[in-house]
């Protein structure tokens, strides 16, 4: 943006001042990407107020647990009927439409007081069903300001896709031109993984130092997700057959259960080191020399922004499934449908190593684009779209609205430098992230 600060006046005269990010705690994944680019904004545009909303708005105190819920539950007892409903839906885009249509007045009702009150010059979101919401407030005259919708999986379902947000962003061509084929009346771009800047290359050597692994072993980060999901032993199992120099790191997430299973082997760690819940996966990709999952979706991302190449154990139905088949043909990662697959992937990647660096510099690749810069281009369209009526409506450079529309237990507050909200009366002022 000519270096100018996003909450200058630009050439197009309009301004950046007032950013919504929006996701939903359904897994980690879409709290992470919004999270990542919440914080990036932050640091591109320190005059623009960025906040995040991590919920899927009003109601959303039952909505949101139940979301939760029935999603962990369907992947951990009966995930072959969350790979039907995937498939038959992404097959069938006439009976998705229906769906579609149902959830997105539904959620659009929920956020419609947040917008009203917040009037961003832009907003964003990484959850399927608050885009939804968005493009029925868009519909209705809700959502003056650019809408994008950021998909964090490499394969697009129907759900991810409104023509009328002004941006979808998509992972990889593939994924783009599968959007296409589903709507080819959105603006589906190509833009790089929504992570963490501590999701980068780093020094191999010194991440299995810091986190005690041994330094001349074949180390393959295992993981489900959050939850830990999708038969994650037997996978344990197949990598550990790949022989006596494979070292196995588990990410068990949240799943106590599965970390006290493998803990309960009594292997030593040099063989297998078992970690709980913890915020230092980007050190654990760099430390490892191939990742293999059972979910896709951000840890894949964020493990090919690493460098990382990705394996994919038996992918989870559904998004699992799709994605490891549209990240393989792209040639950033290998499906492996057995457990024989893995532990035969697993050899031949350790003892062939020009393989493995052939897979890492693809995902190096992919890891290079640069996401700073594809926002300071979205400040740039945003700026430009914006109208001197929108921006009096907004209060012409005023903060957001005092008082949000969410009650003060739904809010947590990410600098210690702003005065936590009280709970003594129904609404509080605005803090940086709503929950």
């Amino acid at each position: 943006m000519s270096g100018a600060s996003v909450g200058e006046v630009d050439e197009s005269g309009t301004a950046i001042r007032r950013v919504l990010v929006l996701s939903a705690p359904v897994g980690e994944g879409h709290v992470a990407a919004a999270r990542a680019l919440a914080g990036r904004m932050r640091a591109l545009w320190p005059d623009a107020q960025v906040v995040e909303v991590e919920t899927t708005g009003v109601g959303g105190g039952w909505r949101d647990p139940l979301l939760r819920v029935s999603y962990a539950a369907t992947m951990r007892f009966a995930p072959g009927l969350y790979g039907f409903a995937y498939d038959t839906l992404a097959e069938h885009p006439r009976v998705a439409a229906v769906f579609k249509e149902l959830s997105a007045g539904s959620l659009g009702r929920s956020l419609q007081p947040l917008l009203d009150y917040a009037q961003p010059d832009l907003v964003v979101s990484t959850y399927p069903m608050t885009s939804g919401g968005l493009a029925w407030l868009r519909r209705h005259g809700h959502l003056p300001g650019r809408a994008v919708a950021v998909v964090t999986d490499a394969a697009v379902h129907p759900f991810w896709l409104w023509p009328e947000l002004d941006e979808t962003w998509t992972l990889l061509p593939q994924s783009q031109r599968q959007a296409l084929a589903l709507a080819p009346d959105a603006d589906v771009r190509v833009a790089p993984g929504a992570v963490d800047r501590r999701f980068r290359p780093g020094d191999q050597a010194a991440a299995r130092a810091d986190l005690g692994l041994r330094a001349d072993a074949f180390v393959v980060l295992v993981t489900g997700g959050s939850l830990g999901f999708g038969g994650l032993e037997e996978r344990v199992d197949a990598v550990l057959a790949g022989g006596a120099g494979v070292q196995v790191v588990v990410l068990c997430g949240r799943n106590e259960r599965l970390r006290g299973r493998l803990l309960g082997r009594g292997l030593p760690a040099g063989r297998l080191t078992v970690r709980g819940w913890t915020e230092r996966v980007a050190e654990e990709i760099t430390a490892a020399d191939v990742v293999v999952t059972t979910a896709g979706g951000m840890l894949a991302t964020e493990a090919l922004a690493v460098g990382r190449p990705v394996l994919f154990a038996a992918p989870i139905p559904g998004h699992g499934k799709a994605g490891a088949e549209l990240t393989a043909a792209a040639g950033l990662a290998a499906v492996c449908d057995t457990a024989s697959d893995v532990t035969a992937t697993v050899r031949r990647l350790a003892e062939h190593p020009e393989e493995l660096v052939a897979l890492a510099e693809r995902a190096a690749e992919f890891g290079r684009a640069d996401l700073d810069a594809e926002l300071a281009e979205l400040a740039i369209r945003t700026s430009a779209q914006g109208s001197a009526k929108s921006r009096a409506q907004a209060g012409a450079g005023a903060p957001m609205r005092s008082r949000m529309p969410w009650p003060a237990s739904a809010r947590r507050n990410h600098h210690s430098d702003v005065p936590m909200p009280s709970a003594t009366t129904e609404y509080e002022p605005a803090v940086d992230t709503i929950r």
